[in-house]
């Protein structure tokens, strides 16, 4: 009785084998199946922002801090605002008050020599009286007192055909100069200059005058009446 007794345990052992094994084949996509599940609490702070996961040593600031890092921006864009700008200085310019603008030849020589436009922040200067300009007498007359070469008087007659106006910015230059006729002329009485246009000759060499002003010229140097202007110094330089 013994003997079979054994026989049949000997069988009954590779049965229990692959049961066993069946159970554990059959237990292991269970445990495929079962998330794993941390033994703490899920930070929820840290979900969804991949890599970049905040620890003990990278806590969210403090309100107090982020005040004093918004406060230091706020410092730097001031230092920067306070920064100074290094700008430069507009050049020394000559102002001319007017020219005759009927004149292209005029036109040109005035804007060649100055400007009527300056920046408010620019010197005034004026020309370098040793480039070409000559200090002479200048007389003035205006359409009563103009005669046409033949004794009339009160006429608007020039040496040019260009008729002598109440605001024209000409003037007359002695007869030995009648080749300066439709030339430039810069004038600067005071601190006052103009660019004229000669238009005109005349007799008044011999009386020691250089230059005869139209109306125009001597108005814009500030005189309203042809008699109050009698015979000035002018600086004078032929364009």
């Amino acid at each position: 009785m013994a003997r079979q007794t054994s026989h049949s345990s000997l069988r009954l052992a590779p049965l229990a084998l692959i049961v066993c094994a069946v159970v554990i084949v059959a237990a292991v996509p269970a445990f495929r199946l079962q998330p794993a599940v941390a033994s703490h609490d899920v930070d929820v702070d840290t979900i969804g922002i991949g890599a970049e996961r905040n620890t003990a040593d990278e806590a969210p600031a403090s309100s107090a801090e982020r005040m004093r890092a918004t406060s230091g921006d706020v410092e730097s864009v001031s230092s920067a605002a306070k920064r100074s700008i290094t700008v430069k200085d507009p050049d020394p310019v000559i102002v001319i008050s007017a020219y005759d603008v009927t004149n292209e030849s005029t036109t040109a020589a005035a804007l060649a020599l100055g400007t009527t436009d300056p920046l408010p922040t620019a010197p005034h200067i004026l020309p370098d009286e040793s480039d070409g300009w000559m200090l002479g007498s200048a007389s003035a007359y205006s359409h009563a007192d103009n005669d046409d070469g033949k004794g009339n008087f009160g006429t608007d007659v020039t040496a040019s055909g260009v008729p002598l106006s109440s605001e024209g910015l000409t003037v007359a230059v002695p007869e030995s100069q009648a080749y300066l006729l439709g030339h430039p002329v810069a004038l600067r009485y005071g601190e006052t200059i103009i660019v004229a246009t000669v238009t005109d000759t005349g007799g008044f060499e011999a009386y020691g005058r250089a230059l005869d002003l139209a109306p125009g010229c001597w108005k814009a140097f500030g005189v309203t009446d042809v008699h109050d202007w009698g015979v000035r110094s002018v600086y004078y330089k032929f364009l």
